[in-house]
């Protein structure tokens, strides 16, 4: 990118960012679609993204249709055009809601880790949300290289994405040699299946 292509670059305001990883869960970025759900806490030796997805909930599967919605709603829709809000609203909560009116509460799927041992000892951490891209981005430096992990939710293809790359190709960073983690023991290798 040319530095005139760089200025013509509108600039980003939307976007929340930090210097440290998210500590507890309140602290990390949301991202969903309306179906997948993920927090991206921002770690850099082991990075924990929470997953959720709609149909994973406390409670049983149940019809929660108010049977009496549909003959209330004339007369909400009525009160509404007398320009009496306060008296629709009541009415409509009343009538109109689910039973019960409260939803169960969602539970977490699982948690996707991603461990890179090699980043101890990282520098430059930002961690950020763009609210008008909907990615959250964990960029650093460790080993001379500049990692960063991107995550979203595409909604089109209801799939959550995390792409992870480095500024120089083939050099990611290695505190230890390829297929084995400290404190692990040697990779198991798999064996290759019998011809039938």
């Amino acid at each position: 990118m040319t530095a005139n292509a760089a200025e013509t670059l509108p600039p980003r305001t939307n976007v929340l960012w930090y210097r440290q990883p998210a500590r507890a869960w309140v602290e990390a970025l949301p991202l969903g679609n309306g179906r997948l759900g993920a927090m991206v806490f921002g770690g850099v030796e082991k990075e924990r993204i929470q997953l959720n997805e709609e149909t994973i909930w406390v409670g049983f599967e149940r019809d929660v249709n108010n049977p009496i919605a549909l003959r209330n709603l004339p007369d909400v829709r009525r009160l509404l055009f007398e320009g009496k809000e306060l008296e629709a609203t009541a009415l409509g909560s009343k009538t109109l809601m689910g039973v019960p009116d409260k939803v169960q509460s969602y539970q977490p799927l699982g948690d996707l880790i991603l461990e890179m041992p090699a980043a101890v000892g990282a520098a430059e951490y930002r961690r950020e949300l763009d609210l008008d891209a909907a990615v959250a981005t964990t960029t650093f430096v460790a080993g001379g290289v500049q990692l960063t992990r991107e995550a979203f939710v595409s909604a089109p293809d209801q799939v959550i994405v995390v792409r992870v790359a480095a500024s120089k190709p083939g050099r990611r960073p290695r505190a230890h040699p390829p297929g084995a983690l400290p404190g692990r023991g040697s990779p198991t290798p798999i064996p290759p299946t019998p011809a039938r």
